[in-house]
């Protein structure tokens, strides 16, 4: 199989074809495009007098995100990504479990600095760590971080994920940012050879400008706004636009200027030679309304940067335009952020 995330071909046909049992509590179907598990829970009537109408059946969710490098960061990027994972679906996660595998050699410092970073996270986002557990294993040649956060809410608060024809997609946040900020976590040195020092302190303030759960859930509270959201994750902008018109089964029409890009990240990937836009982007959201005028109201008053990216179209073609210049967006490439960590780690190319 090709580095990166399994392609979707190859997950209908090895993993989706194993898959037979089903409970009538579960509430997601797994997908190569959904983190989310979860379940449905109808608290028993006590009180007789109470309707249907009345009675609202609470889910609980939760999202499994893997982060890996040699910054004590990672910590802190893996439960931004579990939050925004359970924000796409209209859930403020409260708890969070953590697994940490160290490499042999790791120092008891490296473990004090990690949990550091997720305490950090925690704090600033509102949740609890209720498990947290570390081990060093000849498994893993890199720190790697497994998170698992969970959070409640009712059904009616989750997404519709229904087509809408002529409905707009908005971006929320920034394309690439995360990748970048993770790049300069884990090549300071290298980058201070060509970038100066108030380039790249710039470079770290913006970690503010990945967009937090409470951001986003400020725009999903009047749930009708919103038909979809997809965080931008492994692939980047492009490969959340595949997955999301995988998920909504149709196509879109996306304009290649409007993905917004912060200088520093196009520098940073122009050393490197990466495409920003095939970069993880955890912290930044693909939002998809019949009332853009409205919700990027609420996110501009919430701090969130946002704007208009593209509409959903009918038909299946998934165009992406730039100028006069159109192209069709091939399925999800790897991640540049992990092919980047790779050919660092292990030579590759």
């Amino acid at each position: 199989m090709k580095y990166g995330r399994i392609g979707q071909t190859a997950w209908n046909r090895s993993i989706r074809k194993q898959l037979h049992t089903i409970r009538d509590e579960v509430i997601l179907s797994p997908s190569p495009q959904n983190a989310c598990g979860g379940i449905r829970y109808m608290a028993p009537e006590t009180d007789h007098g109470s309707s249907e109408e009345e009675t609202e059946e609470t889910v609980f969710l939760w999202a499994d995100v893997r982060v890996s490098g040699n910054s004590p960061n990672i910590g802190y990027y893996a439960i931004l990504q579990a939050a925004g994972e359970l924000a796409a679906q209209g859930i403020c996660m409260t708890g969070v479990s953590v697994r940490v595998l160290l490499p042999p050699g790791s120092e008891e410092e490296d473990l004090k600095e990690l949990a550091a970073g997720i305490e950090e996270a925690c704090r600033r986002m509102e949740i609890q760590v209720s498990s947290i557990q570390g081990e060093v294993t000849s498994a893993v040649t890199i720190c790697t971080v497994f998170v698992s956060g969970a959070g409640a809410g009712e059904k009616k608060a989750l997404p519709a994920a229904c087509p809408l024809d002529g409905g707009e997609i908005l971006l929320c946040g920034y394309v690439g940012l995360e990748g970048t900020l993770r790049i300069l976590d884990e090549a300071e040195d290298e980058l201070e050879t060509r970038f100066v020092p108030s380039f790249l302190a710039q470079t770290k303030e913006l970690r503010r400008e990945l967009v937090i759960p409470d951001q986003l859930l400020r725009a999903t509270d009047a749930r009708g706004r919103i038909r979809a959201i997809r965080q931008i994750g492994s692939g980047g902008i492009l490969a959340a636009l595949w997955d999301l018109a995988e998920e909504l089964d149709t196509g879109f029409e996306a304009d290649l200027s409007a993905m917004a890009l912060r200088q520093e990240t196009v520098e940073i990937c122009e050393f490197y030679r990466l495409n920003p836009y095939q970069m993880t982007s955890a912290g930044s959201f693909l939002i998809v309304t019949e009332h853009g005028d409205a919700v990027l109201d609420v996110l501009e008053k919430a701090g969130a940067r946002a704007g208009r990216l593209g509409v959903i179209k009918a038909h299946r073609a998934r165009v992406i335009s730039s100028g006069e210049e159109i192209r069709y967006l091939d399925r999800p490439a790897p991640d540049e952020l992990e092919v980047w960590m790779s050919g660092r780690q292990f030579g590759r190319k």
